[in-house]
């Protein structure tokens, strides 16, 4: 069960880790305990997709037991290296692919020590699936600076692409769960890619098409929704559809994967209003989604809704073909 991982992937962490030696173009050994296993190929040549460096973490051998391993990988996206973390069974074999997507800032910064610790990720690997956090760039370990949604969007998908070098991952067999930020991210990630077979976004942002004019009308001064109101505009203008906000916004008649939305009506960092909105948009479109509001529930929905919420991810993900066993 996926108990806490709302309150982690929404709050601020420090990342203590392992330091990571980068190999030029050789094959490095993935799994320590046989080093015949899954040979990677790693590069210092910045290629897309393309992992850079990886080191297993045994640190939390204990959260990730002996049927998962844990590792620290950088990857090449835009010219710089992203971090992730990584669990996977330690049985060789083809896996599905979850893709879990931390908050974050919809806009430019310099840095931000936002993302998903890697004693989350032992904590809460699987035996049965291969599981990627991505930070994007400027997010904890990173290079670069933080871009914002569209430059967020391509770090995702080089850190699916380095997923699929590992040939470890089924084909046609990626499931995506994205909290806040990483909720944008999840439906613009299915908008674009037909692998993905399902979706759960939690306290979604959904865009700024549908964000900015909502603000405009609705949000009051001093609050959470009137500052990234303004930090929206002066980054990207205020010009509603302009090709800036469009490619900051999911295309919902691109997304065909289910998609499950969660969303409390008491959070301050996401309206619920747009996520209703957006829930309208695709039954409109025909699309296959489900909306489950939680009356006074907060960002992340923790607390009294971190159980139900929980549970209603891993019934999702089932119904479409993924059990996960944490």
């Amino acid at each position: 069960m996926f108990t806490g991982l709302g309150i982690l992937l929404s709050m601020s962490s420090v990342l203590v880790g392992c330091s990571t030696a980068s190999t030029n173009n050789q094959t490095v050994s993935k799994n320590i305990q046989n080093p015949d296993t899954a040979p990677v190929k790693v590069s210092n040549t910045p290629t897309d997709g393309v992992i850079a460096a990886i080191t297993r973490i045994t640190t939390y051998q204990f959260q990730t037991g002996p049927d998962t391993n844990l590792y620290k990988i950088f990857y090449w996206s835009n010219g710089v290296k992203v971090e992730a973390f990584l669990t996977e069974p330690s049985t060789p074999g083809t896996y599905p692919l979850l893709v879990v997507l931390h908050g974050g800032a919809g806009w430019p910064i310099l840095h931000s020590s936002l993302g998903v610790p890697e004693k989350t990720a032992a904590n809460l690997s699987d035996s049965s699936t291969v599981m990627i956090y991505p930070e994007y760039e400027g997010y904890m370990d990173s290079q670069g600076t933080v871009h914002g949604l569209k430059s967020d969007l391509v770090d995702v998908k080089n850190a699916i692409l380095a997923c699929q070098s590992l040939h470890e991952v089924a084909p046609h067999d990626t499931y995506i769960l994205g909290y806040s930020l990483g909720g944008a991210l999840a439906l613009m990630t299915a908008a674009s890619n037909s692998n993905v077979r399902a979706v759960v976004a939690v306290s979604p942002f959904v865009g700024l098409n549908d964000f900015i004019p909502w603000a405009k009308l609705n949000a009051k001064p001093n609050t959470n929704f009137y500052n990234q109101l303004n930090w929206i505009q002066s980054a990207y203008g205020t010009a509603v559809n302009s090709e800036a906000y469009t490619q900051r916004s999911p295309d919902i008649h691109t997304i065909h994967a289910p998609v499950l939305l969660l969303q409390g009506t008491a959070d301050t960092h996401v309206p619920w209003q747009t996520v209703k909105l957006f829930y309208q948009q695709m039954k409109e479109a025909h699309k296959n989604v489900k909306l489950v509001l939680y009356p006074g529930g907060h960002h992340g929905l923790q607390g009294n809704n971190n159980f139900a919420s929980n549970l209603q991810i891993e019934e999702w993900f089932a119904k479409f073909g993924l059990s996960l066993q944490i």
